[in-house]
């Protein structure tokens, strides 16, 4: 299989050349696409700006990142790092190559333009996506291929989403609760079970010693290993977030659905309560982290942990809110 494509290596490293005074730039950059970063901008849209709004960037985001952790099964490729000694893997984690996430991730800032239909939004959206593959490249954690693959994925997603949404979302919303539910369950569910087909299908693929070797010393202090890549824990908690969207979602919906309007200290307030209490349920959610080599119990762990938290953004939080009397 080819792994490294005409222009990857130079390119990568010519980026690196550019010397380490760029470094917390890139940083920065890539942080805006880690979950993290992506949980507290669209928590803020939906609690204190715009619910709709909030609520599509969230299904977006986990519809993608799913697809992502299910082609890098399938792909297999190994990161800058893994293969070249020479490059440095700056915050370097486990996790196949191709397609780069975070660059399929950052495509969410284009539908977010897409769908407030303003230039300014369009420029900074375009913006921010390229700055956020170009990060990956710097910090040797992906080459300018497995970048520009992640771009095309997800602006093939950004068209499908704005073709067929609105179509979907009718047929979706005319249905009884009950099989509103078994859809958004079995659509999670199914994720989980193309992962578990396609883990099958290259269950005798053997993961390189070189790759191993060459990442070791990037990895040293993480606690990671390049070998838990070949697990589903990624996806499981993709398909978790997803599930945890639309089931609350739908449940916000029967109750009358949120107003994130209101005055200025009650969305303030709202925000800050909001994500004092996902951050709590984050550190615990990694406070509690099972080994990774236990693959089926970390992968029912990411499933549950980000399922809670995205429902609790979705649903949970609105309704104490609610209770607080700090909805518009």
């Amino acid at each position: 299989m080819i792994y490294v494509f005409p222009g990857d290596l130079w390119l990568t490293q010519a980026l690196q050349g550019i010397g380490d005074w760029l470094a917390p730039v890139m940083k920065f950059f890539t942080w805006l696409g880690y979950p993290q970063a992506y949980m507290i901008i669209i928590a803020i849209i939906y609690w204190s700006f715009d619910r709709k709004l909030g609520l599509r960037l969230a299904v977006f985001l986990t519809v993608t990142a799913s697809l992502n952790s299910l082609l890098k099964q399938v792909f297999h490729a190994p990161r800058p790092y893994w293969l070249y000694p020479d490059i440095k893997g700056i915050l370097a984690s486990n996790g196949f190559g191709m397609p780069s996430g975070h660059a399929q991730a950052s495509t969410v800032w284009l539908y977010a333009a897409s769908c407030l239909k303003n230039k300014v939004f369009w420029a900074l959206g375009i913006s921010i996506a390229f700055m956020v593959g170009v990060s990956r490249v710097y910090l040797g954690v992906h080459f300018p291929s497995q970048v520009l693959l992640g771009w095309m994925i997800g602006i093939l997603v950004l068209v499908l989403f704005s073709v067929y949404e609105a179509r979907v979302l009718t047929w979706f919303l005319n249905r009884k609760f009950s099989t509103q539910l078994r859809w958004v369950t079995g659509v999670s569910l199914l994720l989980l079970l193309l992962g578990v087909v396609f883990q099958t299908i290259t269950k005798d693929w053997e993961m390189p010693m070189e790759w191993i070797r060459n990442s070791a010393d990037d990895l040293a202090g993480t606690g990671e290993s390049i070998l838990a890549s070949l697990g589903l824990s990624a996806l499981a908690g993709n398909s978790g977030g997803f599930l945890g969207v639309s089931l609350g979602a739908l449940l916000c919906h029967r109750k009358g659905g949120f107003d994130p309007g209101g005055r200025a200290w009650k969305r303030m307030l709202r925000t800050l309560i909001g994500l004092v209490v996902l951050a709590a349920i984050y550190g615990i959610f990694v406070w509690t982290s099972p080994d990774q080599a236990k693959e089926l119990l970390h992968s029912v762990w990411q499933f549950s942990g980000f399922f809670l938290i995205s429902f609790s953004a979705i649903y949970l939080l609105p309704l104490v809110f609610k209770k607080l009397r700090l909805s518009a």
